[in-house]
C-alpha cells in the first residue's frame, strides 16, 4: 500500500467544506462528507473516516447544550428507533462495495438535501413527541 498524499488533501478539502456547509445553511457535517467521499472511495470507507471527526463534534455539542438527562427521556424513542434501524441497515447491506449501496445513499442524500434547503420546516407538538419520535428517527 502506497502514501498518496492527494487522498488526504482532498478528505481535508472536503471536511472543511463539509464544516462551512454546516455552519451556512445547516446540513450535517457527516452527510455533506459521506456524499463527496464517496465520489473517490466507497461508502464504507468514508463513513468510518468520519468516525472521530462525528464523535469530537457529538461530544462538544454535548458538552455545551441542554443537559443529557432531560434529553434522553425526551428522545428515548428517537434514539431506540436510530439503534434499531443502523442495527437492521449493518445486517441488511452487503459487506464491502455494493451498487445498491451507493445508490441508496445517493438518493437519500439527495432527499435531504432537497428537505434541508427547502421552506419546509416540520415540527412535532410535545403531546405528539412520543409516538412520533421513532419516525422522526427515518
Amino acid at each position: 500500500m502506497t502514501f498518496d498524499i492527494s487522498i488526504w488533501i482532498i478528505c481535508g478539502a472536503v471536511l472543511l467544506l463539509a464544516g462551512f456547509v454546516k455552519g451556512v445553511i445547516g446540513l450535517g457535517l457527516p452527510t455533506i462528507s459521506v456524499g463527496l467521499l464517496g465520489l473517490i472511495m466507497t461508502p464504507l470507507q468514508a463513513a468510518a473516516l468520519l468516525v472521530i471527526p462525528n464523535l469530537v463534534t457529538n461530544i462538544w455539542q454535548l458538552a455545551i447544550g441542554e443537559p443529557v438527562m432531560a434529553l434522553v427521556r425526551r428522545l428515548w424513542p428517537t434514539l431506540a428507533g436510530i439503534v434499531l434501524g443502523t442495527l437492521f441497515g449493518a445486517l441488511a447491506l452487503p459487506a464491502g462495495t455494493s451498487r445498491w449501496a451507493v445508490i441508496a445513499l445517493g438518493i437519500i442524500l439527495a432527499v435531504y438535501a432537497l428537505i434541508g434547503l427547502s421552506a419546509v420546516h416540520l415540527q412535532v407538538s410535545p403531546v405528539a413527541e412520543r409516538w412520533a419520535g421513532p419516525w422522526s428517527a427515518c
